[in-house]
């Protein structure tokens, strides 16, 4: 078993309101594919999908969102991925199943549905209760085991911004126990390309090998001097013999919940010369249901109650919900979910 690693640092976010924005949301999403080199097959599909989930929010929910990013790998020479999610405040839709038979499309569409983007892509996945608006997750690019911990999130620039200062990553190592998983959070100060290149060099170094401690996060400091400095934030979930374990460390305006249970960062900024030593937290066990979520400041207040059951849904589709409800729009705004109760598929 080897080290696997998976970013994401950029993003779009395409407000779609009438069938005047559809050119728009096809132009983010053929942007994207060859930003992740995507072939031109998966390129055709990302568009394809982009442009049926587009028109089911003009449709079916007055308009909504679509947040388009790339997950790109550690290693530069594996396959990179795009990620569109949907999302809405509309009446839901009351029968997801077959709204993904086959046949069944929305009126005015391209007439494929939502079967084919599930078909087209390689991961796919709806949330939808009852008058609570919808999400929808289309992931197009090279197939992926499903993991007994799964991560998503999303995360999108500053409105005035073409870059994020934001970035997140998750990385899988082999361990005695079997696989820990890390997740890093960092958030640039400010916005645009400074914060942006404050957060790259600590984004890929805790993709490569960081971990939750006061070491690793000095070693930080000392990497970013030369930067305006950022927020940084480490999760490790290890596997043990009934449950997970949860440890965490972070320096820096980074929010962090373990279901109820909030994982606290010490204020300050890594990068500005001062060693700050993080929180002490003994390790949490994660043995319920309930997801582990992790934010920037860009995303504010949220209750998780609001979203029954989403644990048993895609992360992405939680994070994409965090985003539309409790966002700020001031700055660049992440959210990353990690979830470990079963996986429900359609």
């Amino acid at each position: 078993m080897t080290t696997t690693a998976t970013m994401m640092t950029t993003g779009r976010h395409v407000p779609v309101e009438d069938r005047s924005h559809l050119h728009a949301v096809r132009r983010a999403a053929t942007r994207a594919a060859a930003e992740g080199g995507l072939s031109d097959r998966d390129t055709a599909a990302c568009e394809l999908a982009a442009t049926e989930l587009a028109t089911n929010l003009i449709k079916h929910a007055r308009g909504g969102h679509l947040l388009v990013n790339v997950l790109a790998p550690a290693d530069a020479r594996s396959p990179a991925s795009v990620q569109l999610v949907a999302v809405d405040d509309g009446p839901g839709i009351p029968d997801v199943p077959g709204a993904l038979a086959d046949g069944h499309s929305t009126a005015g569409s391209l007439g494929v549905g939502l079967g084919t983007c599930r078909r087209a892509a390689a991961d796919f996945d709806v949330y939808s209760p009852p008058g609570r608006g919808t999400a929808v997750l289309v992931r197009v690019g090279p197939p992926a085991a499903i993991p007994p911990v799964r991560v998503g999130g999303v995360l999108v620039p500053h409105p005035a911004e073409t870059v994020s200062g934001d970035g997140w990553c998750v990385a899988r190592r082999p361990s005695p126990a079997g696989e820990d998983l890390v997740i890093g959070l960092v958030d640039g100060l400010g916005h645009g390309p400074a914060a942006a290149a404050a957060a790259a060099p600590a984004l890929t170094a805790t993709a490569e090998r960081g971990t939750p401690s006061a070491e690793w996060l000095a070693e930080l400091d000392a990497r970013l001097r030369s930067t305006r400095g950022a927020a940084v934030a480490v999760a490790r979930i290890a596997p043990r013999e009934r449950s997970e374990m949860v440890e965490f460390a972070g320096v820096g305006n980074i929010g962090a919940w373990l279901g109820a249970h909030p994982l606290l960062s010490r204020p300050g900024v890594v990068g500005a010369g001062r060693r700050v030593p993080p929180l002490r937290q003994d390790p949490a066990p994660w043995s319920g249901p309930d997801p582990l979520v992790m934010s920037t400041d860009g995303i504010g207040r949220y209750d998780l109650a609001r979203y029954p059951a989403a644990q048993h849904r895609h992360p992405a589709l939680l994070a994409a919900l965090l985003w539309r409800d409790a966002r700020r729009s001031h700055d660049d705004a992440t959210a990353v979910v990690a979830s470990h109760a079963p996986w429900r598929p359609w």
